[in-house]
């Protein structure tokens, strides 16, 4: 990447977020990669938060929507991976509460029910069927899901 100017800087950045919903780290961290002096980063973060270039709120709830629908990430990985982005408390939890908990947890079942098919044992053996448990949990645990709504559905599943 070839080293910014303020005028280029401030052109780049304003194109990248037209473009996509991008957060406050991810630009400054482009800038810094771009060779812009410190002093000069902070005006321009400003002026885009200003025009509405950059707006954490919206970002995190373009983050929750698309994770949730095309990654199928749990609420918990979701959290923490905008808590890596900088993203505030406040501005996280009113895009997982704009989160539907109706498709989140169709999503969910979804999600486990895909994975219970692939498990191979007997349900008649107990030893088995805890195994097949644990990676169940091991999985539920991996894509971020709640722990009390993952055990309500194997539940379910061991009845089936």
């Amino acid at each position: 990447m070839k080293p910014f100017t303020d005028e280029t800087a401030l052109s780049w950045a304003t194109r990248r977020c037209s473009l996509r919903e991008c957060c406050r780290q991810e630009i400054i961290k482009k800038l810094r990669e771009g060779q812009l002096p410190e002093q000069s980063i902070a005006p321009i973060i400003a002026r885009l938060e200003e025009d509405g270039y950059l707006n954490e709120a919206r970002y995190a709830r373009a983050f929750v929507h698309d994770k949730l629908a095309y990654d199928h990430w749990g609420k918990m990985k979701i959290r923490a991976a905008l808590r890596m982005k900088g993203i505030g408390n406040s501005d996280i939890e009113a895009a997982l509460t704009d989160a539907d908990d109706g498709t989140y947890r169709e999503m969910m079942r979804n999600v486990l029910m895909a994975k219970f098919r692939t498990l191979d044992f007997n349900p008649e053996d107990e030893g088995e069927t805890y195994k097949a448990t644990q990676k169940l949990l091991r999985f539920a645990a991996s894509k971020g899901f709640e722990a009390d709504e993952v055990f309500r559905i194997i539940e379910r599943l061991k009845n089936l």
